[in-house]
């Protein structure tokens, strides 16, 4: 300690002045740097603040919700009826999954694409014992095929009797195996001839009475509905004539124009909208990712299609 305090004492006062000097010079240029640094990031935020709230009514994240519209409690139809309705706001109430009402959802169907790699036409069901289809008596109905028969045959193998329906694939009525009937007939809101496709066109109603005869008057356990934009002729009168307490589960395709405006998406949600406030429940929405772009009217960059899927909450069983 000696040593130590006599080497101090041999430091010249200038020297020691110079030192403390450098250090206080130190510690303002960092204060100083401190300080520019603070300003900069605030400077940064406001105006990050700033652009988001320009484009938060024309963007649209595919994989990011906004919270409170996945809040169950959202009131949908006030949204809906909202004047000041944005683009981002309507798409984001056909990506809303409401997951939470049904505890076990299985895919039925689908066939692998690539770019991005995944499953593409596969159908939620909802398989809570209080919804299930019930193997071995259960009922099908599935419009949309176009020669992919993946869904058709899972649902014949879970043990239902699976009614298919097409009129483009340009074949006759025929037993596609033992518990799958397709009939080549379209769905629509009426029974008429489209002639500029040469379709058989008819409303659901008129089909299931037309079935009668082959499952009775049977609760139709999955309705499956994928049928390139005629879903939205359709389901009003799905609606109107009472059909759609005689369906348990339902899924649908939805497609969306990209050319078309929000008051026309609007139209389109309060569509499904009705479905649910006649009681039937979400549990599953998946965007298309093979179908994406720009939607031109409203500057949104989102899906063209949208998989999503319903239970009937009137014809839960306890």
């Amino acid at each position: 300690m000696a040593r130590m305090c006599f080497t101090c004492k041999r430091i010249p006062k200038k020297r020691i002045v110079c030192i403390t000097f450098s250090l206080l010079m130190s510690c303002i240029v960092c204060i100083i740097l401190a300080f520019s640094l603070k300003v900069i990031y605030v400077q940064f935020t406001q105006q990050h603040v700033k652009i988001s709230s320009k484009f938060t009514a024309t963007t649209l994240l595919p994989c990011k919700v906004n919270d409170l519209l996945q809040d169950p409690l959202t009131d949908w139809d006030l949204l809906l009826d909202a004047e000041s309705l944005t683009g981002s706001q309507v798409m984001q109430y056909f990506t809303w999954t409401n997951h939470s009402s049904c505890l076990l959802t299985h895919d039925f169907g689908g066939e692998i694409r690539k770019n991005p790699t995944g499953i593409a036409g596969q159908k939620a069901v909802c398989i809570d014992p209080n919804v299930a289809p019930q193997p071995n008596q259960c009922l099908v109905y599935s419009f949309g095929i176009d020669s992919e028969w993946s869904f058709d045959e899972y649902m014949e193998q879970y043990g239902c009797e699976v009614f298919a329906f097409d009129p483009s694939m340009n074949v006759e009525s025929h037993d596609h195996s033992p518990r799958i009937h397709f009939y080549n007939w379209g769905l629509s809101n009426q029974d008429e001839h489209n002639v500029f496709e040469n379709w058989t066109m008819r409303s659901l109603s008129s089909i299931y009475e037309s079935l009668v005869i082959h499952h009775g008057h049977s609760i139709i356990d999955y309705l499956k509905i994928d049928i390139e934009f005629y879903e939205w002729i359709a389901l009003p009168q799905i609606l109107q004539s009472g059909m759609l307490s005689k369906v348990r589960q339902l899924g649908i395709e939805v497609h969306l124009d990209h050319r078309d405006n929000i008051e026309k998406y609007r139209e389109w949600a309060k569509i499904l909208r009705s479905l649910e406030n006649a009681g039937m429940i979400r549990f599953d929405s998946k965007h298309n990712p093979w179908s994406v772009g720009n939607f031109t009217e409203i500057g949104l960059w989102g899906s063209f299609g949208h998989e999503i899927a319903w239970y009937n909450g009137k014809l839960s069983q306890s």
